[in-house]
């Protein structure tokens, strides 16, 4: 018999009994001064989000197991970015989502005697006007949180992601909607992707990748060399250079996209659908060495080897002045296929 939400709350003095949200600030080292939000949904979920890095999901649990790869930096302020080649890798905690762009992802590189460092600046931008919400879906509690990161100069760019993410009482699952807007008054081009990562428990030999890949591309020639087991995933080894590979991913008649990832040992995966013509490449990041095994599957809305912004043929999306750009994501935490 399903409960109604009025029932619940007749059992209950607080909501933090259904669902829970604590607020906090970092303290020691790289970390401090970081805001943090630590969710549980009352079911199997609890995420940790950082405001102060782009509202990025820094840590998932699903029945107590840890979902992604946690770098051996740590979580680090923003104060400590630099821009310069790939010491972006110094402030890179990995985690369940790193956000890529807005002016630049990919290999770092100077344009107009600016830095352009490995995979841009947002990830490393905290947010503005943060806050969350408690509402009712249907008979269930909800959480919501939201929060805007600006990238912007005088000169250049003037851009903005706002961040939605939600979260149902013991719905095992996250919906995250992003809104790129440009404000300011000419056409301005951007890039965006979701740098997303899983890690040990769920990821271990013999855990499962499932998608329909329609062709797959090495990055380079060392990929290249292990083309054929892009799909599986080995024990730990070292040393392990990085593998990558671009994915055409196949879409549904409605425009989705999706993969899982799945362990069938420890019974644990998620799910992640999105529009596919919204985000049509895909990389996958195979680094299965030994204290850095992850595996990073990556929907983006440029190719990663591309033109860059501003330069001849790139093709990123152009937001007009004023103009939008909104990028839904489901993320779905299963313990079955």
């Amino acid at each position: 018999m399903s409960e109604t939400y009025q029932s619940r709350l007749e059992h209950i003095g607080d909501l933090d009994q259904l669902m829970s949200l604590h607020e906090g600030i970092l303290t020691g080292g790289f970390q401090k001064g970081v805001p943090v939000m630590e969710i549980s949904n009352g079911g199997n979920l609890s995420a940790t989000v950082l405001p102060g890095r782009c509202m990025d999901l820094y840590q998932v649990r699903y029945k107590g197991k840890n979902m992604n790869y946690l770098a051996p930096c740590g979580i680090v302020a923003p104060e400590y970015y630099d821009a310069q080649g790939t010491r972006w890798l110094r402030n890179f905690f990995v985690g369940m989502l790193t956000t890529c762009g807005l002016q630049h992802f990919g290999n770092p590189m100077v344009k107009d005697g600016e830095e352009l460092g490995l995979h841009g600046r947002i990830a490393n931008t905290p947010a503005e006007n943060v806050k969350y919400e408690r509402g009712v879906k249907g008979e269930n509690p909800t959480i919501t949180l939201e929060g805007t990161m600006r990238e912007a100069r005088i000169f250049g760019e003037n851009l903005t992601l706002h961040r939605k993410m939600e979260f149902e009482y013991e719905n095992d699952s996250i919906v995250l909607t992003d809104t790129v807007t440009n404000h300011g008054f000419g056409e301005r081009q951007f890039v965006y992707a979701l740098h997303l990562n899983y890690g040990y428990p769920l990821l271990e030999e013999g855990t499962k990748l499932i998608f329909d890949s329609l062709e797959t591309v090495p990055r380079e020639e060392h990929a290249a060399k292990y083309a054929d087991t892009w799909k599986q995933v080995e024990a730990p080894q070292y040393p392990y250079p990085e593998r990558c590979y671009f994915h055409k991913i196949r879409r549904e008649e409605d425009g989705t996209s999706q993969y899982t990832i799945f362990n069938e040992k420890r019974g644990i995966g998620v799910n992640i659908r999105y529009n596919g013509e919204d985000l049509p490449f895909f990389c996958e990041w195979k680094m299965l060495g030994k204290g850095e095994y992850v595996m990073g599957l990556e929907p983006m809305n440029v190719f990663l080897d591309g033109p860059k912004v501003g330069q001849e043929g790139c093709a990123a999306p152009i937001l007009g002045p004023g103009e939008s750009k909104v990028y839904k994501v489901r993320m779905n935490f299963i313990d079955k296929l």
